[in-house]
């Protein structure tokens, strides 16, 4: 038996202790996505080709927009910040191809907060973007077209 009763008690608590440590299992946490809405390429181009550039109008009290305005706008981040605050609305940027995942926690804009990047985006992004998709678009189906027919070639042989 124990003669020291102190030394007992906290002998048998670190054993306690040692034990519930290792006695505990890992946990691991998966969160799960589901796609929230999804504009393919080619749906993409055909929206960039159907806008009218001069149909769309800068709001008022826009400001020039910076370098780091556009950047953000050609940037994955702007994409992040379209998928976070416009969620379940009305697309507003059916001529970029992108997907938009819904998981279970709450996201948080880059561009700080959604009315900063609902500015950015009707200030400098609108236009910008359109303007870009549009000069793309006849490349992109070009660049569609040959790889087909490199398809048909090599199916053929």
């Amino acid at each position: 038996m124990c003669r020291n009763v102190l030394g007992c008690a906290v002998a048998f608590f670190f054993l306690l202790l040692i034990w519930g440590i290792t006695s505990q299992k890992q946990i691991i946490a998966y969160e799960e996505y589901v796609i929230e809405h999804e504009i393919s390429m080619e749906h993409a181009r055909n929206a960039a080709l159907a806008i009218d550039l001069n149909s769309i109008e800068t709001p008022p009290g826009c400001q020039k927009c910076s370098k780091s305005e556009i950047k953000y706008c050609l940037g994955s981040d702007f994409i992040n910040d379209h998928c976070c605050c416009d969620k379940r609305y009305h697309e507003v940027l059916p001529y970029i191809p992108h997907t938009c995942y819904l998981g279970t926690q709450l996201c948080k804009p880059i561009a700080g907060d959604c009315l900063t990047y609902k500015t950015i985006r009707k200030c400098c992004c609108t236009r910008y973007l359109i303007n870009k998709w549009k000069s793309s678009a006849p490349r992109l189906q070009g660049s569609i077209d040959l790889w087909l027919l490199f398809l048909m070639i090599v199916v053929v042989r």
